[in-house]
């Protein structure tokens, strides 16, 4: 009950933030620009008008889960962390009847919901393209057309639980720096670093790092590979949660 009652606490301290509106524009990027791409760009081939509807919010994810989601998630990880930096509160939360533990876990937990948050708008603003699309060419019947209602679960599942060890490590670098700029600068950084590794140098060694294993949630080539990734992102989760909150707990009450 007390975890709760921080977890809303949290929530209301959020909602004062530009956490929420991120949240709205990073899951909108995506849709934005698959839509702008398909009533723009050279249109909706031959052999995939039958299934434009189940490719909106399977391949057309690809660039939210490669390239919105991560950064998305880089921010907010550190940027939520930093509200009793900003605000000077941390004395005020420290002295507060809850433990550290609760603390701790409300704020990872608050992340959490944003992370929810994220994914069901932007299956609401991709569904919204569709109707956009439907409403520009009916001849194409898209809300008529049949959905892929596990694959596209799925992805979302698996873009989440593959970025679960980076949301858990950037969360502590969050704790750690009084700086906003330092962990997101790290987080960036290391974003593009294994974007470039893995791109250009192609070897498997790469899906045991945190901040390239988005890359393999959201590339075809890559699904074989999906469920070791998942699991070494879980892994680094529980190691770097344990020491975020060993670190925090050695955290003492400052003006």
């Amino acid at each position: 009950m007390n975890l709760l009652i921080s977890v809303r606490s949290e929530i209301l301290k959020t909602r004062r933030t530009a956490s929420f509106y991120l949240t709205i524009i990073a899951a909108f990027f995506g849709p934005f620009v698959s839509l702008l791409d398909i009533l723009i760009g050279e249109g909706i081939p031959a052999n995939d008008r039958s299934t434009i509807f189940n490719r909106l919010f399977v391949e057309k994810f690809q660039m939210t889960g490669l390239l919105a989601y991560p950064i998305f998630l880089i921010l907010i990880t550190t940027l939520l962390p930093q509200i009793e930096y900003k605000n000077n509160a941390w004395k005020q939360v420290l002295i507060s009847p809850k433990t550290k533990a609760e603390i701790f876990l409300s704020k990872f937990v608050n992340i959490q919901l944003l992370v929810l948050a994220f994914f069901i708008i932007n299956l609401l603003f991709t569904y919204a393209c569709a109707i956009l699309l439907h409403l520009k060419d009916p001849s194409l019947h898209v809300l008529s057309q049949p959905l892929n209602g596990y694959e596209i679960i799925m992805m979302r599942i698996n873009s989440y639980v593959s970025l679960l060890g980076l949301c858990a490590l950037q969360f502590w670098l969050g704790l750690q720096f009084k700086n906003f700029v330092i962990p997101t600068g790290i987080g960036i950084a290391c974003y593009f670093a294994g974007t470039i590794l893995v791109m250009q140098l192609k070897g498997n060694h790469f899906l045991y790092l945190p901040y390239t294993m988005f890359i393999y949630s959201g590339l075809p080539e890559y699904a074989s590979q999906i469920n070791v990734v998942n699991w070494y992102s879980i892994g680094y989760t529980v190691v770097f949660l344990a020491i975020g909150f060993l670190s925090f707990k050695k955290k003492r009450i400052t003006a």
